[in-house]
């Protein structure tokens, strides 16, 4: 279950009951009645996943993207393995070998051309 984080500021809670300036997706405010002082209570969304980086883009001429964990070239042939440990197979110049290697340089990995 996430905190909780109490609010126990009359301007803030007017603003908050006013709605979210846009469909943010933001939780319901919840006044409590029972006290004095009024409070607003906000649940934190939960955090982004993290960014998986390990998996190479391979961006084939088409558009499309294809994805591998590990991969090797064998006579003009890439040949690389899913992240669900599948094996497949594309031709080399059915990718676009210069956007290939962006992605993978912006992602941090090093990814070698076949000579």
């Amino acid at each position: 279950m996430s905190p909780e984080i109490v609010v126990e500021n009359p301007q803030a809670v007017e603003e908050a009951q006013q709605g979210p300036p846009d469909d943010s997706g933001a939780n319901p405010v919840v006044a409590d009645a029972g006290s004095g002082a009024e409070r607003q209570y906000y649940s934190r969304p939960a955090p982004e996943p993290p960014v998986d980086t390990s998996e190479y883009v391979f961006v084939r001429r088409d558009g499309g993207l294809l994805f591998a964990v590990a991969y090797s070239w064998d006579n003009g042939t890439l040949r690389y393995v899913t992240r669900d440990g599948v094996r497949k197979s594309v031709t080399q110049d059915a990718l676009d070998m210069d956007a290939t290697q962006q992605f993978n340089e912006q992602r941090g990995l090093s990814f070698r051309v076949p000579a």
